[in-house]
């Protein structure tokens, strides 16, 4: 491959548009996001089916209690349903076991707010280490809290603790349900999107969106992969082996076309773009179901069009034809992933326990700040008190301090809302059968919107409280609960917030560099494994190592731009050279699979050193602007030299050597 032939003018090279600032306005902002039926009616299923039993059998209290084992089905992701399976069989023992532990600890004060922290500790701690997306712990501190309001009678708490087990297991029985009509649906929706992303990013090149794209397509790559990695057979087995080998090489065939768009970028536009582009959004709206009957049909003449231009066309093409049955392969044996799931279990925990790890240090704040919340509110022996560890729980699901913020934001006005509504409800005092009703109506709506914004759901999740608490204690009145909510809420908040500006805040801006280190790191590796390709074969791991650790960047740089509402220079400096390296990191990806000729071993040994000070440049911020090297020859990739060198010159000015100082 002669590289020469591309020159600087020929690149569709964009500025790499800076990451957008939330600011308090987000806090309000519906998002364009779909509604999700599914979460919606299997959530009011799960809730109000419960309820109703309870009611039916002259019980209303246990049928509430049977709705908190409900609560397991909203942890349903779009994981495959084996995945789901598991997951969700221990949520639901984790959310029984944590409302027995709130029973048996309401005795003693002391005990319960220490137990509040413990159990907010330990799940946010597996939430974080199994990579469960959802709402974290709340939920399960959520059992506990409610565990803790029943009486202390170890008589009756078999029977309690066994209606919340019901519960969950009939969610359980919920959420698996599509199994039986669509068995893949998760893993043919997570690939759809990949090839979505992929039209998105070749429609992009040129374009100030193209570094958000090629980010985004990346991540859906590796996302899709792992929903792949953890996916197992259901109903017959040839038919659904065949599909998910089919879908497994569908995305690593995304992988390819992925990197020839990147080298693609490198042209001139031509007008064939488009028609792929358009072939890729095809196979993406097949893969849904969508558009069955069009057909890829898209033609490339040898004469004009460049020879990574024909590849590209060829990698779309070959994928047309894994989507269409037309290549034979042979699925991969079960033993080979039973095994590659141990080893991604294994990787798991050591690296949740590695030294440059969050995970502890998030966990521990969760668990710190409800145990704050709590003692405060037992302490003053406020109305409801396990109410303002729960808000503190549910605000701090936002993650950093910024989402944090938002999320007091939206729980403080929705439930002001939410009061009005509730407020409304219960003065047509429901009973009997409009109670489940309701409980499932609002359920139904809640996690509808949710995803939109937070605050659209907290109107109606205040309501939903107030009427499983005036249901469980009929013996106060709706005035108690109505002002215990608003007052809890406020606190709780205020708490979540506090906490979360004051404890390791600063967590990802320490390990900015160290992680901006390493991706260079990687991206040195790389590229002295292609000089030395005559020699050393380019090994993928190397490869796999680089992708990781690109992703690993941006998402650390994302995390500390959302601790502060502030443009922080501390940040924002570090900007155009993270934007640099991620894009050098892309192009040598791409550049990899097409080897150099022979180098001088001089010439590699240039390069080790040269990544070898830079990495220690970045990593102990030691005079940067004059210790940054000057970047070797490299007439055999030339525009990977023009990215070093871009690199270099974002290192070298003087707004990043300020906002090293400052990170330093």
């Amino acid at each position: 491959m002669d590289h020469t032939q591309f020159t600087h003018d020929n690149r569709r090279r964009p500025k790499h548009q800076f990451p957008k600032k939330p600011t308090y306005r987000e806090a309000f902002r519906i998002k364009p996001i779909p509604l999700n039926w599914f979460r919606g009616i299997g959530s009011a299923i799960s809730v109000g089916i419960p309820s109703l039993i309870g009611f039916l059998i002259g019980d209303p209290a246990l049928g509430i209690l049977a709705s908190v084992g409900g609560f397991t089905f909203l942890y349903v992701s779009n994981e495959p349903y084996s995945q789901r399976a598991v997951r969700l069989f221990w949520i639901a023992l984790g959310l029984t076991a944590s409302f027995a532990l709130g029973a048996l600890s309401s005795y003693n004060d002391v005990l319960m707010v220490l137990m509040f922290g413990v159990i907010g500790f330990i799940s946010t701690l597996l939430f974080k280490l199994f990579e469960i997306v959802g709402p974290g712990g709340l939920f399960i501190v959520l059992a506990y809290a409610i565990g803790t309001s029943m009486p202390h009678d170890l008589a009756v708490l078999g029977s309690k603790v066994l209606c919340v087990l019901l519960g969950a297991i009939f969610a359980w029985i919920v959420a698996m349900t599509g199994v039986f009509v669509n068995p893949h649906r998760n893993e043919n929706k997570a690939v759809s999107a990949v090839y979505q992303s992929l039209a998105s990013l070749l429609s992009s090149i040129g374009m100030d969106t193209y570094t958000e794209r090629q980010h985004q397509t990346a991540f859906l790559i590796k996302q899709a992969e792992r929903t792949l990695s953890h996916a197992k057979l259901f109903g017959k087995w040839n038919r659904n082996n065949y599909v998910l080998e089919k879908l497994i090489r569908l995305n690593a065939q995304a992988e390819v076309i992925f990197l020839s768009i990147l080298d693609v970028s490198q042209e001139k536009k031509h007008e064939i773009e488009d028609q792929l582009a358009e072939s890729l959004q095809t196979m993406s709206n097949q893969l849904r179901d969508k558009d069955k009957e069009k057909h890829v049909n898209v033609q490339i003449s040898e004469e004009g069009s460049s020879t990574f231009l024909r590849n590209l066309y060829a990698d779309v093409k070959f994928a047309y034809k894994i989507h269409s049955g037309i290549v034979d392969f042979i699925p991969a044996s079960a033993s080979a992933g039973a095994e590659e799931k141990k080893n991604v279990i294994g990787y798991l925990i050591k690296n949740a326990f590695s030294r440059d790890s969050h995970i502890p240090f998030v966990a521990l704040r969760y668990g710190t700040i409800i145990f704050i919340s709590a003692a405060i509110a037992y302490g003053f022996h406020l109305n409801r008190s396990y109410w303002v560890p729960l808000s503190s729980a549910a605000v701090m699901g936002g993650g950093t301090y910024v989402s944090n913020l938002h999320r007091g934001i939206q729980r403080s006005v929705g439930t002001i809302i939410g009061i009005w509504i509730g407020a409304a409800l219960l003065w047509l005092k429901p009973a009997g059968l409009f109670v489940s009703l309701t409980l499932a109506g609002l359920q139904f709506i809640v996690e509808l919107i949710y995803a939109r914004n937070y605050s659209l759901a907290v109107m109606f999740i205040t309501p939903s409280t107030l009427l499983i608490g005036t249901t469980i204690n009929p013996a106060l009145t709706s005035g108690y609960f109505i002002s215990a909510r608003l007052v809890d809420i406020i606190i709780g908040s205020i708490v979540a917030i506090v906490g979360t500006a004051l404890l390791w805040r600063k967590i990802s801006s320490k390990r900015l560099l160290t992680v901006f280190s390493d991706a260079v790191g990687k991206e040195g590796e790389v590229l002295i494994s292609m000089l030395e390709s005559e020699h050393t074969p380019i090994q993928a791991p190397k490869q796999q190592e680089l992708q990781h650790a690109l992703l690993q960047l941006r998402l650390v740089y994302d995390s500390a731009l959302a601790e502060s509402l502030r443009r922080d220079v501390k940040v924002t400096s570090l900007w155009p050279a993270v934007g640099d390296c991620l894009h050098l990191g892309y192009m040598l990806l791409a550049a990899s699979r097409h080897p150099s000729r022979e180098v001088a071993e001089e010439r590699v040994h240039e390069y080790k050193v040269y990544f070898e000070r830079l990495t220690h440049s970045i990593k102990d911020n030691e005079n940067l602007c004059m210790d940054v090297p000057d970047v070797p020859s490299l007439p055999e990739y030339p525009l990977i030299h023009e990215d070093l060198v871009r690199l270099n010159h974002s290192l070298g000015n003087e707004d990043i050597k300020k906002g090293m100082e400052l990170h330093g």
